[in-house]
């Protein structure tokens, strides 16, 4: 961190604690050494559990008592627990179909979805107004959206990394949340929380180098995004740069211990844990578990984040795409193991029949107790409660 950094951090100390306590957040960036918490969920909203079932036809299997302790049935609850992206700035009629059989709990919009703001209002538009004619409930509208040419919404924000003290990481992310929740985005697949180190994938595009500037700049800019009423869902845990190369890209893998983890890339999120509506889990391996499994497929990952750091929120995957590039699995074999570890959204980008097939992969896991009702029905939870707390109907 430079010394010209450093004094602006301190000379902005004063006037961001002020607006974080504000914002709901809290002082302690310490990593706890792992003892375990309970958490407690809330039943989804009745809205979500009166829509009606969808009408693709799903494959039958032996076993069909795990829906009985579901909100709704198995084909619907499964549906919920996937974010689903799209290609080009329109939605073409296999994705609208899509929309139509499956009530996806949600869309990530990536760049290269939009060109104005206006065409992004009209995409989500025939997006939702498709969900609600088949009698679903709306999906919620995410964005990965971390300034300049890395916003999926192109509303001329400025890179994350060009925010220099905590408070205009905060204006900055309060500026964004009110141009997109008019056009109907809920949730934002940032900030971004790793370290920005020499020769990692987030050089020059995270917040700093420096663990504590970066637990700052994150926990000012969650809490704009939160007073702009859109959720945020800051990544990648447990902290991924210092990845050997970029994990949407190419298999990477982390070669930290779990205590060089904790010493400083979980730094950040533990800053955040006791805050953040959700936080998205890295598609990299890390040498800090099995070396060879992407992190959004770890139980161990999993337990780290809720059990050391206390998070109670939204567990969102990694791009599962991106992940299937390590080992050669399936996406759809992917899906069912990310649920099954603790996952509460899967992302899979666009290509609709790789989602279709994780859907029925999802749907026959839940019927043969491969994957536990309760693992979904508390995942629903989680989902239900973040949608009623950001407007989400």
């Amino acid at each position: 961190m430079t010394r010209r950094r450093s004094a602006r951090l301190a000379g902005s100390l004063t006037i961001v604690m002020v607006v974080l306590t504000l914002g709901g957040c809290g002082k302690d960036h310490t990593v706890p050494n792992g003892t375990a918490r309970t958490t407690t969920t809330q039943s989804p909203n009745a809205a979500s559990a009166a829509a009606p079932t969808t009408t693709t036809t799903v494959p039958a299997t032996n076993v069909s008592t795990a829906s009985d302790h579901l909100p709704v049935a198995a084909a619907r609850a499964a549906a919920r627990l996937f974010l689903v992206g799209l290609g080009g700035t329109q939605a073409p009629p296999d994705v609208l179909q899509s929309f139509a059989q499956h009530e996806w709990g949600g869309v990530v919009l990536e760049p290269g979805n939009g060109v104005s703001p206006q065409q992004v209002a009209d995409l989500i538009g025939t997006i939702q107004g498709t969900a609600r004619s088949a009698g679903h409930v709306p999906p919620l509208v995410a964005a990965s959206q971390l300034g300049g040419e890395r916003d999926a919404v192109p509303i001329g924000s400025r890179p994350q990394a060009d925010a220099a003290t905590p408070a205009q990481a905060l204006t900055a992310a309060v500026g964004a949340a009110k141009a997109l929740r008019p056009l109907g985005v809920r949730m934002v697949l940032a900030p971004d929380a790793d370290i920005a180190l020499a020769g990692g994938p987030w050089e020059g595009l995270a917040f700093s180098d420096d663990p504590a500037t970066v637990s700052a700049m994150v926990t000012s800019a969650v809490a704009g995004w939160k007073v702009g009423k859109v959720a945020p869902a800051p990544g990648h845990f447990p902290g991924e740069g210092a990845a050997s190369g970029d994990p949407s890209m190419e298999a990477a893998t982390v070669g930290l211990s779990l205590d060089e983890l904790k010493a400083r890339d979980l730094q950040p999120f533990a800053a955040i844990a006791k805050h953040a509506p959700a936080i998205q889990l890295s598609a990299a391996t890390y040498v800090a578990f099995d070396g060879v499994t992407p992190a959004t497929l770890l139980r161990e990952v999993v337990r780290l984040l809720r059990d050391d750091l206390g998070f109670g929120g939204v567990i969102v995957s990694g791009d599962l795409a991106a992940a299937s590039l390590t080992g050669g699995d399936s996406i759809a074999e992917l899906a069912v193991r990310a649920v099954k570890a603790g996952v509460d959204l899967v992302w899979i980008p666009g290509d609709v029949a790789a989602q279709d097939a994780a859907w029925r992969a999802v749907v026959r896991a839940l019927r043969d107790g491969t994957i536990p009702a309760s693992r979904v029905a508390d995942a629903l939870a989680r989902v239900s409660k973040l949608r009623a707390d950001y407007g989400v109907e």
